[in-house]
């Protein structure tokens, strides 16, 4: 007989699996894939690997787990994340989430979220906070009364002060298209070509339609990243694009959603979720609203955890 109390599901979440020594300067936080395989390994022997079967099944129509599982998602469409899939889950038989933005294969345009981490790990600190504020209207550059510092502080809880506020007013506070137009001049400045950095860092059209061969999930994550709470009435054109652009890579309609960001001031209000959930048809949405999943929590608002905090995860499972 299943025990209901032990029926609990833990979507791990990663981004970069590549080198950490790799770069110079801090930016790029990533996971050597050896590492991500031990971490897989350290699940395994802990947990179950939920299907996305499994899944479905617990989260939409209630049917209990057998012992506490894990489901691993992977966000943004890197490369990284085909090649982690090839080299440790294939092998284990495990099965994961790729929730991929469109711009870099339907505009050929790098996400101003990866030239930000590809610009800082390449560049001092101080440096490129002074070049690229220097880009910025006076009347835009933040102050140090600004009142969203706290709110960076809560949201960047792994890197230091100044890098949190950095990040915080780079992807929340300053107009993305200002952050967009700025980044990709100084990419350009360093004789980066944009075209030929997304060959090198997304996924394409075959690597996604592997994935769905290989029974693996592919989901919606938006066109350019940029956070759903900040995109307004653009919003639904942003998912459109990103559907139809994984339909067609696919040839199946994506049926889950993961936010940017992921934090609450990241996510749509419920009107929003309604409407998006019913217009394109989406069963499961995911934030990075860390803690495990009972089946009691909101389908369009599941909780996952990054890679830093997977064992502080585990412990709350302790007997």
């Amino acid at each position: 007989m299943v025990d209901v109390s032990s029926s609990r599901l833990l979507f791990v979440n990663y981004h970069y699996i590549r080198d950490p020594n790799a770069y110079e300067y801090p930016g790029i936080h990533s996971l050597s894939m050896e590492g991500f395989r031990e971490q897989v390994s350290w699940m395994g022997e802990r947990f179950a690997f939920a299907t996305p079967e499994q899944v479905k099944s617990f989260l939409i129509d209630g049917r209990p787990l057998a012992k506490p599982s894990v489901f691993i998602t992977f966000d943004d469409g890197l490369v990284d994340h085909w090649q982690a899939k090839r080299e440790v889950l294939d092998p284990l038989g495990i099965r994961a989430g790729f929730f991929v933005c469109s711009r870099p294969a339907v505009e050929g345009r790098v996400l101003s979220v990866h030239k930000v981490h590809w610009l800082r790990s390449h560049t001092k600190p101080d440096a490129f906070a002074e070049e690229f504020f220097s880009h910025v209207p006076e009347s835009l550059r933040p102050t140090a009364t600004a009142p969203w510092l706290d709110a960076a502080r809560r949201t960047y809880i792994y890197d230091t002060e100044s890098a949190a506020h950095l990040k915080y007013a780079l992807n929340f506070v300053l107009p993305p298209q200002l952050v967009d137009h700025i980044t990709s001049v100084m990419m350009a400045e360093r004789g980066v070509d944009e075209l030929e950095f997304c060959r090198n860092t997304y996924m394409g059209d075959a690597e996604l339609r592997s994935l769905v061969a290989g029974g693996h999930v592919l989901g919606v994550h938006g066109h350019t990243h940029e956070p759903f709470a900040r995109l307004g009435r653009q919003l639904p054109s942003e998912i459109r694009i990103n559907h139809d652009y994984l339909t067609r890579a696919s040839g199946i309609a994506p049926r889950w959603i993961s936010y940017p960001y992921g934090r609450k001031d990241a996510i749509p209000e419920a009107d929003m979720l309604d409407y998006l959930f019913a217009e394109f048809g989406f069963d499961l949405g995911f934030t990075l609203l860390g803690k495990w999943n009972d089946g009691t929590q909101d389908r369009r608002r599941l909780c996952r955890v990054n890679t830093n905090d997977v064992q502080a995860a585990a412990q709350e499972m302790a007997p």
